[in-house]
């Protein structure tokens, strides 16, 4: 039985069809995978640059709070709030909460 096969298309053009379709599939993904690591850096990013900008935010009140430290009224307001200080005529009261 030596006989031709019918016109069509043949299974060669099918198998190369399935090949290059997965093929392009991997590619695909591929840059899929990549497209989505580069939008998860970028938004890393994004926060970094936004915790910097409160870091420098910060900086800055701090630099203000040095520069005013050399005010005497500073120091002496400082000095109350945080050590208890005062001066030998007053007297200093101390209230004392339960929880």
């Amino acid at each position: 039985m030596n006989r031709r096969w019918r016109s069509g298309r043949s299974a060669k053009f099918w198998t190369w069809l399935v090949l290059g379709l997965l093929l392009l599939a991997g590619v695909s993904t591929l840059f899929g995978l990549r497209l989505r690591a580069i939008a998860i850096a970028a938004g890393e990013v994004q926060s970094l640059r936004e915790k910097q900008n409160q870091l420098w935010a910060d900086i800055e009140e701090l630099q203000a709070a040095i520069r005013q430290a050399s005010d005497l009224k500073v120091i002496e307001v400082k000095a109350r709030e945080i050590l208890r200080f005062a001066y030998p005529d007053e007297e200093l009261v101390i209230l004392i909460r339960k929880r």
